[in-house]
C-alpha cells in the first residue's frame, strides 16, 4: 500500500488532467465515465508497483467473490476487477472505476468466507459510493490552475519544488478516507451482503480479530489502522446496522463458510511465500 500510496502522489497533476482546463477555478463533476477511465490508468500504474499474485485460481475466486457483492452493491454496471497483493500485511484498498486489492495477509487471516466477503463489501462501498472521487473534486480547486500552468502552457514537468504542490492532490485523495465515509462503506456494505447470501457479522467480527492483533502484533496491521480507523465503537456501530438491516440476523441461509473458501485460503497459503512488508 505505501508502494501504491507514493506512486499516487507522483502522479497527482495527472489525475487533474481528466478534466482538462474547462475551468481555472475548479472542474465539473467527474461523470462515471471519467472514473472508470482514471481506474483503468491509475490501476496499470499500481499492478506495476505491487508484487501481485498471478495464480490463475486464486485470481477467479477473488473475482467471482467480489463480482458477485459488486452486481448487488454499484447500480451503475461498470466492471469491477479484484486484485491479490504478495504482502503479508493486513490491509485492503481501492481505486475509483472499480478496481480492489487486497493484500495476501489478509486473506490468510479472515478465518471464514464472511469476513473477507465483508471487507470486499466495504471496498465496494467506497467505490460505489464514489468516495475518492469526492476526495478528487475537493483536491481539484486547489490544484487545477497547475495541471493548466506545467501541461497546458509551460509543456514542462514541474521542478523539484514545484512539484510539492502538485503532489499534494494525488496524495489527499489516496491517503485514506474520512471517518464518515468509512461509516457509509460499512453501512452500506451490510445490505450488500445480506443480498449475497452472506453473514454480515462477518464484518465487525474481522475488525474485532484487527483490534486483537494490534495489540499482539501491531506491525502487521500498521497498513490497516493507517487507512481503516478501527475502533470499538465503530465494531458497536456496525453490530446496531446488522441489527437494524431486514434479513440479517437469524437467517439460516446466509453463509459464514463453505469449503470452496477454505479451500482457496490454503491455495494462497501455499503459493511462494510473501516478502516481509512491515512498513
Amino acid at each position: 500500500m505505501a508502494l501504491a500510496l507514493r506512486a499516487h502522489a507522483r502522479r497527482g497533476a495527472a489525475v487533474l488532467a481528466l478534466c482538462g482546463a474547462a475551468s481555472a477555478a475548479g472542474c465539473a463533476t467527474i461523470s462515471t465515465q471519467q472514473e472508470v477511465q482514471l481506474g483503468a490508468d491509475y490501476s496499470r500504474q499500481i499492478n506495476q508497483q505491487l508484487p501481485l499474485i498471478n495464480d490463475r485460481a486464486t485470481l477467479q475466486y477473488i473475482n467471482n467473490l467480489g463480482r458477485q457483492l459488486a452486481a448487488a452493491a454499484d447500480q451503475r454496471g461498470i466492471p469491477y476487477y479484484f486484485y491479490v497483493v504478495n504482502s503479508d500485511a493486513i490491509n485492503a484498498f481501492a481505486v475509483p472505476g472499480g478496481h480492489i486489492y487486497v493484500n495476501r495477509g489478509l486473506i490468510e487471516r479472515a478465518d471464514n468466507v464472511s469476513e473477507l466477503a465483508g471487507v470486499l463489501a466495504h471496498e465496494i462501498g467506497h467505490v460505489a459510493e464514489r468516495h475518492s472521487i469526492e476526495q478528487l473534486q475537493r483536491a481539484q480547486g486547489a490544484n487545477t490552475l497547475l495541471t493548466i500552468l506545467y501541461g497546458g502552457i509551460l509543456r514542462r514537468n514541474p521542478g523539484q519544488v514545484e512539484q510539492v504542490g502538485v503532489q499534494a492532490a494525488g496524495s489527499a485523495v489516496f491517503a485514506g478516507y474520512s471517518r464518515d465515509a468509512e461509516r457509509e462503506a460499512d453501512r452500506v456494505a451490510v445490505p450488500y451482503l445480506v443480498r449475497t447470501g452472506y453473514n454480515p457479522n462477518g464484518l465487525p467480527s474481522f475488525f474485532q480479530e484487527l483490534l486483537t492483533e494490534q495489540r499482539r502484533n501491531p506491525s502487521r496491521v500498521q497498513q490497516w489502522f493507517a487507512t481503516h480507523p478501527t475502533t470499538q465503537e465503530r465494531i458497536t456501530n456496525v453490530q446496531a446496522i446488522i441489527q437494524a438491516t431486514p434479513g440479517a440476523t437469524g437467517n439460516a441461509r446466509l453463509t459464514t463458510d463453505n469449503q470452496a473458501y477454505q479451500a482457496f485460503r490454503a491455495r494462497v497459503r501455499s503459493l511462494t511465500p510473501a516478502p516481509r512488508d512491515r512498513r
